[in-house]
């Protein structure tokens, strides 16, 4: 049988040193992106969080405002300060709607007079607290509060102010930037400091792979060129003193190994020569290691040429390969049957480990019918 080629075993395309650098800068970088995603996250809630306060109390200031202007009477003093709220550049729309929602004042004086039946708008006047809501605006999200305008304790009209979300969007947008320059300056300090602490165990690395690569030709190197006092010194080290007791105790090995069998080999022929019967064993990958010439005779081969070969190679009964088929699934078990077209009878035990189920052996008893 044509002897399997090598597998020829390529190194690793990627060091050991590199390896430690990549997975070092692959964690700092998910880790700065993990720590910038919830400082980002932080920041933005807390600048939102802010600005919608500031909405809120300049929204409830001029309410009060209003409300005095609304309890003497004045509604100069009205049209006055959402003349101011005009100007904040943040601000799109000031409107105050009386309770059926009708637009009193607003900062677009062609919209005095209408009524608006929109649920932002409705939901407002019917509601006696500060509400804040998110509506469309001339093709922008606008951030709509509102107020109410009280006289005498009593709700007598809504003030609602409409804030862009563009001051939100800029520092948003700046504190993206100021985290981005963060998170960059750290992936460039992680990936120098990964390599200043990883590249001194480069040399002790190569050192070990090659040793490696000669022990994969079956060669044990007496020294390795490892210095230093670190754990890849006290490796080295280790490997040199495994690597001499290996060859100090591999020959004795090798000829324990020729001797025993020889004795084994022995042991079986001279067993085998007391069965009145055919005899046949095989190893576990069903190769015959033994068979006598009442067996021979039997089945019908030549005893002397049938060592080391394959039982399919031999025994071309179909009948008796069946029933040693049907043996191995029964294992550690005594089968017997009569095999008709060899006119004898066959005892078939498969031999397996008890607790790994592994093969182990095949013994075949043949016995000629009278």
């Amino acid at each position: 049988m044509a002897e399997e080629k090598e597998r020829r075993i390529s190194p690793p395309k990627i060091g050991i040193v590199s390896s430690l650098i990549i997975k070092a800068i692959v964690f700092f970088v998910i880790l700065l992106g993990v720590i910038s995603f919830f400082i980002f996250n932080y920041q933005k809630n807390f600048i939102e969080r802010m600005i919608m306060d500031k909405n809120a109390m300049l929204t409830r200031t001029y309410a009060a405002f209003m409300s005095d202007a609304k309890q003497m009477g004045d509604d100069l003093v009205i049209i006055d300060y959402i003349e101011r709220l005009k100007r904040i550049p943040t601000i799109r729309y000031v409107l105050v709607l009386d309770q059926r929602s009708k637009v009193l004042f607003h900062s677009d004086m062609r919209e005095v007079g209408k009524t608006y039946q929109d649920a932002v708008s409705l939901k407002t006047v019917a509601s006696e607290e500060e509400e804040r809501q998110k509506v469309k605006y001339e093709g922008e999200t606008v951030l709509d509060f509102s107020a109410p305008i009280t006289v005498s304790h009593k709700k007598v009209a809504t003030l609602r102010i409409g804030f862009s979300t563009s001051n939100i969007d800029a520092a948003t947008e700046d504190m993206k930037e100021n985290i981005t320059a963060i998170a960059i300056a750290g992936i460039v300090v992680v990936i120098v400091g990964s390599f200043v602490m990883n590249s001194g165990i480069g040399y002790g690395i190569s050192q070990l792979k090659q040793t490696a690569k000669e022990i994969s030709r079956g060669e044990l190197p007496e020294k390795i060129e490892v210095k230093g006092s670190g754990e890849i010194g006290y490796l080295a080290r280790v490997l040199e003193r495994m690597f001499a007791r290996i060859r100090q105790n591999f020959n004795q090995i090798e000829e324990q190994k020729k001797e025993t069998k020889r004795n084994y080999d022995f042991f079986i022929q001279n067993i085998c020569e007391y069965f009145k019967n055919g005899v046949i064993a095989m190893d576990d990958n069903n190769r015959i290691i033994y068979a006598n010439e009442i067996a021979a005779r039997i089945v019908g081969f030549p005893v002397m040429s049938c060592l080391g070969k394959h039982m399919l190679e031999i025994i071309k009964n179909a009948e008796l390969i069946e029933f040693i088929n049907f043996a191995s699934q029964k294992p550690n078990t005594l089968n017997e049957k009569e095999i008709i077209s060899l006119n004898c009878s066959a005892c078939v035990k498969v031999v397996k480990e008890l607790e790994g189920g592994r093969q182990i052996g095949v013994i075949m008893e043949l016995k000629g019918m009278e």
